[in-house]
């Protein structure tokens, strides 16, 4: 990087505050290559964390635009060196980064029971990041003596032999990782937060599908522009449990199932359909004063008994986040079909023993 460079991404940086940090209703959006640009010189540390800190907390007081997004996106994806599976299809599993703290998520055991039923599936995340700093899937795997450091190309292996696998972005987008110190210091979410749970780090022979949690109604139309520009075949957005990929079990199931390139647009493609299976409440994690080890133990806890086929909300969880996705791909007819499926993917041992297929921890 020439001095000249350095000075241009400076400029770059300051000219870009200056429209976007005016105040209140007074923001400009930058441009797509704009926003490009000044996210590839945060992440090639050319920026100071002041004003990146400024610049995305900015962003978020005006509210990133859509090209605003596609330009960050365009700059966390040059991060990554895509690879291929060699697999026809394969499901990304996307919860939130920044874990659970209201619930014993099942969703890091999704990924084995839709593998066991037949979906490629890959989930990728992190161990810790704020703002919640909750369970994890990385968390998870790592107490049940799993590896969740593969490379991308011990994942990409790992779906081919046994179905599933697990990706970290430590791994896969170093970069995008080293900026997890600053958004804790940031405190609020950032336009990061949301692209980089899009980022595509495999990719199948033939098509790559999107399933991913949200909480907050602005996001599905931002993810759903993301996800074409990424590559997706398909996006199933779905309003889940903390904003993960698990619906609840005591309210109707509510999502968005598009295809791409024909469903650019999200208007009139919300399904909201009641649950015919399950009406219990969640999973309630234990007071634990904070012990995030403990909360991931009971996790794991309820997701080993879970595919051991114990009856509970653990299992009902468990079975409506899978069979919900099996019956939004069209892999059997309806919802109550779909839990059934999964439920017998429990009961005959095939999702546990898919489960520890798993690359142990060296």
């Amino acid at each position: 990087m020439t001095e000249t460079d350095t000075s241009d991404a400076a400029k770059l940086m300051r000219d870009v505050i200056r429209r976007v940090a005016v105040g209140p209703d007074r923001g400009r959006d930058i441009s797509r290559k704009e926003a490009r640009d000044v996210m590839a010189a945060i992440l090639a540390g050319e920026i100071d964390e002041v004003q990146t800190a400024v610049f995305l907390i900015a962003l978020r007081m005006k509210r990133e635009s859509a090209e605003e997004c596609s330009g960050v996106f365009d700059a966390l994806q040059g991060c990554v060196e895509q690879q291929g599976v060699a697999v026809d299809e394969l499901f990304y599993l996307v919860d939130p980064f920044d874990g659970y703290v209201r619930t014993a998520t099942v969703t890091p055991f999704v990924p084995c029971v839709l593998a066991a039923c037949g979906l490629p599936t890959l989930m990728h995340g992190v161990h810790s990041v704020g703002p919640k700093h909750g369970v994890t899937a990385h968390q998870v795997y790592h107490l049940a003596g799993l590896n969740p450091l593969s490379s991308a190309a011990q994942a990409a292996r790992q779906i081919e032999r046994i179905g599933w696998g697990y990706l970290d972005q430590q791994v896969y987008a170093p970069q995008v990782h080293a900026m997890c110190e600053l958004r804790d210091r940031i405190v609020k979410r950032t336009v990061v937060t949301t692209i980089e749970r899009v980022l595509m780090p495999l990719s199948a022979a033939r098509a790559t599908h999107l399933v991913l949690g949200y909480v907050h109604r602005a996001y599905p139309q931002i993810y759903s522009h993301v996800a074409a520009q990424a590559g997706y075949a398909s996006s199933l957005l779905i309003k889940g449990v903390e904003g993960g990929i698990a619906p609840a079990l005591n309210k109707p199931l509510r999502r968005f199932m598009l295809k791409y390139p024909d469903d650019n647009d999200i208007s009139g493609r919300k399904q909201v359909t009641d649950n015919p299976v399950f009406s219990d409440s969640e999973v309630p994690v234990p007071p634990l004063k904070g012990d995030s080890k403990a909360a991931a133990e009971y996790c794991l806890k309820q997701g080993l008994q879970a595919l051991d086929g114990r009856q509970g909300a653990a299992r009902d969880s468990l079975c409506w986040a899978a069979g919900q996705i099996l019956e939004a791909h069209g892999r059997v007819t309806n919802l109550r079909a779909a839990v059934e499926k999964v439920q017998n993917c429990l009961d005959n041992g095939s999702a546990k023993a898919c489960f520890y297929a798993y690359k142990p921890k060296e």
